[in-house]
């Protein structure tokens, strides 16, 4: 009775023992999170980048007609999207703080602009189909005719897939607003 006394102790110590120090409770867990951590700094785009975002344009089959910064000395390029569209929109940095070279826009705006060139009243039904339908989408009614948007929030970072993702669907709806002009 003594030994089997003396064994619960010893099982029940090296439990505690155990369950003490995370690192022996549960086995690869630690590094798995150091690998992770470092895996999404590493890989994240965490503000207005030109050349990852030229990068993505190319690979995308667009081109960029002009590159330059704003009114506001916010950067800014004209994308192309080309094909048999002639559509074309705008990436623009945004919540920025510094200027030149230490700038950084921790958000970027994709957007586009559709004239006036049709019944207002039919774009009126384009408007509230698309805000209503199109979640991704937020299009509105500006004094030159209509304004398409998509505002991308970059803190803690993104993954570049993530971002070629989000122009690629801000296009597809580009496209589809387009041919209903």
């Amino acid at each position: 009775m003594l030994t089997r006394m003396w064994a619960r102790a010893a099982v029940a110590l090296a439990l505690a023992c155990v369950a003490a120090s995370p690192s022996l409770a549960q086995p690869g867990k630690q590094a798995t999170k150091q690998a992770l951590k470092h895996t999404d700094q590493v890989d994240l785009i965490d503000r207005y980048d030109g050349p990852v975002l030229r990068s993505i344009i190319s690979e995308l089959g667009y081109t960029i007609s002009d590159s330059d910064v704003d009114s506001q000395g916010r950067p800014r390029m004209t994308i192309e999207v080309g094909g048999d569209s002639s559509a074309a929109f705008r990436i623009v940095g945004q919540s920025c703080e510094g200027k030149d070279k230490d700038q950084v826009c921790q958000g970027i705006q994709l957007a586009a602009q559709f004239g006036k060139n049709g019944d207002d009243e039919k774009l009126g039904d384009l408007v509230d189909r698309v805000n209503r339908t199109l979640r991704p989408a937020k299009i509105f009614w500006i004094d030159s005719g209509l304004a398409y948007e998509r505002y991308l929030i970059m803190d803690g970072g993104v993954s570049r897939e993530n971002l070629k993702t989000n122009i690629e669907v801000f296009v597809e709806i580009l496209q589809a607003i387009w041919d209903q002009i």
